[in-house]
């Protein structure tokens, strides 16, 4: 019922095509000639994003700065949506509607779902922007989290992903680096190599982060066609059955370990006490207040089923919104985030490219400070393709959280796989069929 409400006050609050209940490819039907190429009126872009994607420091730096340079009759309003009563909902309900949002795959639901989706293609098309340029796994995001055939948004940069190692504790061992190109099966067996008590000392090989992370990988499905869970299935339980054998057994699993806590093993990884994690983004942020650890990294560990792939795509997009009066100047905001400066810019200061550039992906980090004495082999974070889950639209953190909560029994010897599936299975079935009743 809210969500009716706050769609109705959406088209009311402007009056649009769109909003005339013919659905998202009815209000789309936008004409080349309908938006101006130049700009030569000064004009103000409203651009909506959490503050998790870009505070107001990185806003001035990525995309205010740049955009000033290039465009000087365009003003842009930073709208932070992470401040209370600054959602995207209640935006809309109030009838300031942004000419760009930014956000992730729940972003893109939520702009459809409020009829606010615009079909970019028609502009990219008029402005001439190469799509060819960008890493097509990322556009190809977009389509799939907003449900519709067209592309709603252009990505800003990626969360890339990474093995994350402790030089010294290979060292101290007498273990062989992890390497570029390695799988889940090679890594898990260095880090077994690792892991003992050692001058009273317990040493960790390895956490891999949260199972749903290489589920994302080889994109298994939690729904099949019918919107029944298929968690039951012989490809999950070799998924389950690959986490255990690399991960849960004695020593490297034991309490406080034997919860798949990110947070807590970053800092353990970060103290010297695990050998590897595998990391993104923030691993970097912390690492860069570590300036005397000796540490390095390497491709994601890649599963025999899909080699070539890292995890999922994680990347915000920018997306311009269908009432927008000032969707050209708001797409000149959208081509110049993506330029080669401004992602060069991004690359070095460790937000990955969106881009295919290898010259960009060179550059990642190489810009960050705290990193300047040390050899890094960060580039290795973009050789890998990102993996684009197909998903259910009835499929959301509810349902996830249903698959972490059964890994987690399993590690803490409270179900063992077969058990911790089926009872998962019934769970996610009991969620989507509650959620079809309410549609």
């Amino acid at each position: 019922m809210i969500k009716k409400t706050v769609v109705f006050v959406a088209c009311a609050a402007i009056t649009l095509s769109g909003c005339n209940g013919g659905g998202a490819g009815d209000a789309n039907k936008v004409k080349e000639a309908d938006i101006p190429k130049e700009i030569t009126e000064p004009v103000t872009v409203k651009f909506a994003t959490g503050s998790g994607n870009f505070n107001e420091s990185d806003f001035k730096l990525y995309i205010q700065d740049p955009v000033a340079k290039k465009y000087p009759k365009i003003t842009l309003e930073y709208i932070n949506t992470s401040e209370k009563g600054s959602g995207l909902n209640e935006l809309v309900a109030a009838g300031n509607i942004p000419d760009i949002v930014v956000g992730y795959g729940s972003t893109l639901k939520s702009l459809a779902d409020l009829q606010l989706l615009y079909n970019m293609e028609p502009i990219i098309k008029q402005n001439n922007f190469d799509l060819n340029r960008v890493i097509p796994e990322m556009v190809d995001y977009v389509k799939v989290n907003s449900g519709e055939n067209f592309i709603g948004g252009l990505p800003v940069y990626n969360n890339a992903f990474g093995l994350f190692y402790n030089k010294t504790l290979f060292d101290k061992f007498a273990v062989p680096y992890p390497k570029d190109g390695m799988t889940w099966e090679e890594i898990g067996d260095l880090g077994k190599k690792i892991t003992r008590n050692y001058d009273g000392i317990k040493y960790r090989g390895l956490y891999p982060d949260n199972v749903n992370r290489m589920i994302n990988q080889i994109t298994l499905y939690q729904l099949d066609k019918n919107n029944k869970a298929t968690i039951t299935t012989e490809p999950w339980k070799k998924a389950f059955e690959l986490w255990e054998s690399i991960y849960n057994y004695p020593g490297n699993s034991d309490a406080p370990y034997n919860t798949m806590n990110f947070g807590e093993n970053q800092k353990a990884f970060i103290n010297g006490e695990l050998a590897m994690i595998t990391g993104y983004s923030s691993t970097i942020n912390a690492l860069k207040s570590a300036p005397d650890m000796n540490w390095d990294v390497v491709t994601y560990p890649q599963h025999k089923d899909a080699m070539g792939y890292s995890t999922n795509v994680d990347t915000p997009n920018m997306s311009i919104t269908l009432p927008s009066k000032n969707k050209q100047a708001a797409f000149l905001v959208i081509q110049t985030a993506l330029s080669d400066e401004v992602q060069l810019q991004l690359a070095r200061n460790g937000k990955m490219s969106v881009l295919t550039s290898e010259v960009v992906k060179k550059e990642f980090g190489k810009g960050i400070p705290e990193f300047a004495n040390k050899t890094l082999n960060l580039s290795s974070m973009a050789k890998l393709k990102p993996s684009v889950p197909r998903i259910s639209k009835y499929q959301g953190s509810d349902t996830n959280k249903v698959i972490l909560d059964a890994y987690e029994s399993v590690l803490r010897k409270e179900k063992d796989v077969n058990t911790a599936l089926r009872d998962s299975n019934e769970q996610i079935d009991k969620i989507v069929e509650a959620k079809i009743k309410q549609q």
